[in-house]
């Protein structure tokens, strides 16, 4: 059984991340363009990013407006807010040799990859409008595409002794707009690997990722109640084709989704925590080519809570999100595509940070995935990828160590373990393939300037 190792090229990777870093000067900023536009360090709206702080998340809030007298009196072509970003990175699987594997069961792993490499625009466009849009190319998929997009215009009023801010996002994912990270979108880990991954995901659990466009409202009052409501549908075709990051649709919308997010916050000193609920309803197309294959019904309720501490030298935060999903199979059971005409599934991740000085630290997150089975969802009589049993059931966890060498590179070692894959520790797929095969080192260095 093969072994996962630091092979020559992931060493050489790291070293000439590091050897950048340390060339760098400590004034470099996380997102340079929203550096310059408000005059501040990167750790004013960052712990380490992307995680935000309580500035940074006001700041979101805001439309990513705000700026100095410096940059407003800037001439025009200095006020562009563009940035770019790099990740190289490396992903080793304990055991890519298993019988009945296809061909592409384990894209670019043992590769030194550009993983993503591409621009934002990131800042501010009017007095009250700003956008956080992020272009690149996707080394494991090998596409260009929108990765990220999310336009808005925000102001606020006092109403009586109290502060209501509000705004409109247009955006391409669900929570891609939440000011948290401990929602889908920005939670632990930050950036996917090459890695093998179980198949079962919610609906909303990055599943309409950078496919569906949507627009929304939200409001933040008196600083504690925070409540959005958008609704989305498919990116391509339609109007809103231009927010995809893909040709092709793989999980199409049928009409529209709403969605929905609530929270409640507190700050306290050093202290910032919140809890909150989101979820949305919605339907998918069966065949997400044809518009008249009939569609499958999602109902998606999240919980979720976050805890941050950050004083002099010392960072320290958690976050904890559970979804559950019904699912009615309106559509994919009558035509026999799988064995129930309702399913549930439960997805839960908790996660814990502690950072020194911004630059050394990192977390660790347990995750877990239950459902109900379903032969002919999950038994795909695939290996590697397939469930024996008809289990979705996974869980593990994710270990990951940061070396910050500036403000604006991140360099990261991610190992993840898995205790359970699609249902069983040991021979899950049917084809003598055990859980821990999938197992997982994965190098990074990111660079953002």
């Amino acid at each position: 059984m093969a072994k996962v190792k630091l092979e020559l090229g992931s060493v050489t990777l790291y070293v000439l991340a590091a050897i950048l870093g340390l060339l760098a000067t400590s004034s470099v900023q996380a997102v340079p363009s929203m550096a310059r536009q408000t005059g501040y360090e990167c750790n004013k709206c960052h712990t380490v990013f992307p995680e935000l702080t309580r500035f940074g998340r006001q700041f979101k809030l805001g439309g990513f407006a705000m700026s100095s007298e410096k940059w407003d009196a800037a001439p025009f072509l200095e006020r562009i807010p563009i940035s770019g970003l790099l990740q190289v990175s490396r992903t080793a699987t304990k055991n890519i040799n298993t019988d009945g594997a296809m061909p592409d069961s384990f894209p670019r792993d043992r590769e030194t990859i550009a993983q993503a490499a591409g621009f934002y625009y990131a800042g501010k466009i009017t007095d009250n409008s700003g956008a956080l849009i992020q272009y690149n190319y996707n080394g494991i998929e090998k596409k260009w595409g929108m990765e990220m997009f999310d336009v808005r215009y925000a102001n606020s009023k006092s109403v009586g002794d109290k502060e209501l801010a509000y705004g409109v996002t247009l955006n391409n994912s669900p929570t891609v707009s939440d000011i948290y990270n401990s929602t889908p979108m920005w939670g632990f880990p930050h950036t996917d690997s090459a890695a093998v991954m179980p198949p079962a995901s919610t609906l909303i659990d990055m599943m309409l990722a950078s496919q569906v466009g949507g627009v929304g409202i939200y409001a933040l009052w008196d600083e504690s109640y925070y409540g959005e409501v958008a609704g989305y549908r498919k990116a391509k075709p339609g109007i809103f084709r231009f927010m995809a990051a893909v040709d092709k649709i793989e999980t199409a919308l049928d009409g529209y989704a709403p969605y929905w997010r609530f929270a409640w916050q507190k700050e306290s000193g050093p202290s910032s925590f919140e809890i909150g609920t989101y979820g949305m309803i919605g339907k998918v197309l069966t065949d997400a080519e044809n518009s008249n294959s009939g569609s499958d019904r999602f109902r998606d309720v999240g919980a979720d809570a976050s805890y941050q501490f950050v004083k002099g030298d010392h960072i320290v935060s958690a976050h904890g999100t559970w979804i559950n999903e019904k699912q009615d199979w309106n559509s994919s059971f009558p035509m026999g595509l799988r064995s129930n005409s309702s399913t549930d599934l439960d997805t839960m991740r908790m996660d814990f940070h502690y950072f020194f000085r911004r630059q050394w630290g990192g977390g660790v997150q347990m995750f877990r995935t239950n459902g109900d089975k379903d032969l002919l969802g999950y038994g795909t009589g695939e290996a590697v990828m397939g469930s024996a049993s008809g289990s979705p059931n996974s869980r593990g966890w994710v270990t990951e160590v940061n070396y910050l060498p500036v403000h604006n590179i991140k360099l990261a070692v991610r190992y993840t373990a898995y205790q359970q894959f699609n249902g069983a520790s040991k021979n899950y797929d049917g084809f003598g393939r055990n859980a821990k095969d999938n197992n997982s080192l994965y190098l990074l260095a990111w660079v953002l300037f």
